[in-house]
């Protein structure tokens, strides 16, 4: 009798109920700070990293044990497992060997699927070695490029504790997290191996560094999945709390910790693109007061709550500047972000701009000048030895890294990349630990054209209606909510069939459309709702998970936004100025 059959036999497979039980509510702040953790990982050895993934597990399950299989065969050897990583109750087994055909692992993958064993102890006498008792045990294959490479698994010591879907989705994907974590680790050490065949060995290096930028790549998108609705609750969030200054107080606390972890994916994503040349520029005219402005506001809270003297100094006249002006407040952003991080409570931080008056340039419209922009901060300073490497990516001084605010170490090298590809230069400059930076930018982007002031951005903007297409119930469930707090009209669809039925009896405005959905993905519904008599005057915008141009697909849609949708980015697309629609339209 096969062990499958015997276990089956014994009544213990009991895999059913996990989609039976009452699922808890997904905590996404929990697996978003979970994940960063694993992506910093990343960079230690393989046993600390898996380490690090089954602590994490533990943490998400909330698990009594938590560990990691990985499967080992000799030739002439039956098939085992060892258990190479593990917490919790059964920490101290750590190294323990089973037989792969008779344990839980072995059985998940027969069967090919994650399992839900109960009293696994009765049936299964390898796990013998566990003193405490076992409730129940989940397991989920970790998969292999040649079949599975071991598994992943909790253990309920009591009867608190009781698997259900929501903790095999949390498994499953933490097991596919170690698959590509293993495999970046298998390369790496194949490449170092071969470190004798000299230029054999740099292309595996660069092989492994491509492997590595591609899955922090992958991972910044997919944690925007989540983002998106935290983000879009958060907001919601604040405004139904308005008059309760406690409420508010711990909106605003969570809310900083979103954007801290935005801040990260972005970084994410942006040091992919440098390393890629994706990350493009899109010139026009703006004015480099409002670009500072900006700036300055998205960091002045963090200062304020430091105590730090945060100054700017503009030349007395407008300066018109042609340039990417998203891109250049995030070159002001990056820089006085780390002066604000860096620099002690109450010390000083000065933002100065220079650049010549429009009434004395001579030459023609076309002709640029140079806007110096320097940011100086009383901060603890850079170490001569740390000067040359500060604008390489994850350029991180050790003391740097121990701090809970420092970031992944890619700020300055986006910086660098973003100024550059303006056609102008940037310097750091410091007189050591403990006496200050300063960052200097000369950027040729000064022009003659003159420009108003941008006006500030209106919150009155005329009610629209609203076609919101996501296959995330909670992304759309957030986002609506948002809108809908906004006076908006708002429909919801989790899939492209869902909204082909909607725009039979709803003319939308704007239709909001995930990019990526299973089935009917954006862009097909997208060409579908241009051909609806409907939507002949719809604005179709693109939430994406990377505004990469390589993704864009010209003529389906109006334009690109990244998810999760910034507030201001969705009242930009909201304030486009509708065609009338036809009066014969009944919506």
């Amino acid at each position: 009798m096969s062990t499958v059959e015997r276990v089956q036999r014994a009544g213990s497979i009991v895999t059913s109920q996990l989609d039976a039980r009452s699922q808890r509510f997904p905590d996404y702040a929990a697996e978003n700070a979970a994940l960063h953790a694993l992506s910093k990982a990343l960079t230690a050895s393989p046993s600390a990293m898996l380490q690090t993934l089954v602590d994490t597990a533990l943490a998400l399950c909330r698990a009594g044990s938590a560990g990691i299989s990985l499967h080992q065969h000799q030739p002439g050897q039956p098939e085992t497992f060892r258990w190479v990583a593990v917490s919790g109750r059964c920490a101290r087994l750590v190294g323990h060997v089973i037989p792969t055909d008779e344990s839980p692992g072995g059985l998940a993958f027969r069967l090919g699927a994650p399992q839900l064993i109960s009293s696994p102890k009765r049936v299964f006498p390898c796990l013998s070695v566990i003193e405490s008792d076992v409730i129940e045990e989940l397991v989920v294959p970790v998969p292999g490029t040649a079949g599975p490479r071991g598994a992943l698994w909790v253990l309920s010591h009591d009867g608190e504790v009781r698997f259900d879907s929501e903790h095999r989705r949390i498994l499953t994907s933490l097991a596919d997290f170690a698959f590509a974590a293993l495999n970046v680790a298998d390369a790496k050490a194949d490449a170092e191996a071969r470190a004798e065949e000299a230029e054999a060995a740099r292309e595996s290096l660069l092989q492994v560094e491509a492997n590595k930028d591609n899955f922090i790549a992958t991972l910044a998108h997919e944690l925007r999945c989540p983002l998106a609705p935290i983000d879009a609750a958060l907001e919601a969030a604040q405004k139904l709390a308005a008059g309760n200054p406690a409420v508010l107080s711990a909106l605003a606390l969570a809310h900083r910790q979103v954007q801290q972890i935005k801040r990260l994916v972005s970084d994410l994503l942006d040091a992919s693109r440098v390393r890629h040349g994706k990350l493009c520029v899109n010139l026009d005219y703006c004015l480099i007061g409002d670009i500072v402005k900006d700036g300055m506001a998205a960091v002045g809270e963090d200062a304020r709550r430091r105590r730090q003297h945060l100054r700017a100094t503009l030349p007395p006249y407008p300066v018109t500047v042609y340039a990417d002006s998203a891109r250049l407040t995030q070159i002001v952003c990056n820089v006085l972000s780390n002066a604000v991080k860096y620099t002690p409570p109450g010390g000083d931080i000065d933002l100065l701009v220079e650049a010549p008056d429009p009434d004395a340039m001579a030459g023609d419209e076309q002709s640029r000048w140079d806007a110096v922009i320097s940011v100086t901060d009383t901060g603890i300073g850079i170490a001569p030895e740390l000067l040359p490497r500060v604008f390489e990516l994850y350029a991180q001084s050790p003391y740097l890294g121990t701090r809970a605010d420092g970031g992944l170490g890619l700020g300055l090298s986006v910086v660098k990349y973003l100024v550059q590809a303006h056609h102008g230069t940037v310097t750091i400059a410091s007189d050591g630990e403990g006496k200050g930076t300063r960052v200097t930018m000369r950027l040729p982007v000064v022009c003659k054209t003159g420009i108003g002031h941008s006006a500030p951005t209106s919150h009155g903007i005329p009610p629209a209606r609203i076609l919101l297409v996501d296959d995330s119930c909670d992304a759309t469930e957030a986002l609506s909510m948002l809108l809908a707090l906004d006076g908006h009209d708002v429909r919801r669809a989790l899939c492209g069939a869902d909204a082909l039925a909607i725009v039979d009896s709803f003319a939308p405005d704007v239709a909001l459309i995930d990019v990526h959905m299973p089935g009917m993905d954006g862009p097909t519904l997208a060409g579908l709702l241009k051909q609806h008599p409907k939507c002949s005057t719809t604005r179709l915008v693109a939430l994406t998970g990377d505004a990469a141009p390589t993704e864009r697909q010209d003529g389906i849609f109006d334009c690109y936004l990244v998810k999760p949708p910034a507030l201001e980015d969705l009242k930009h697309v909201l304030q486009v100025e509708q065609p009338p629609r036809p009066l014969a339209d009944g919506s």
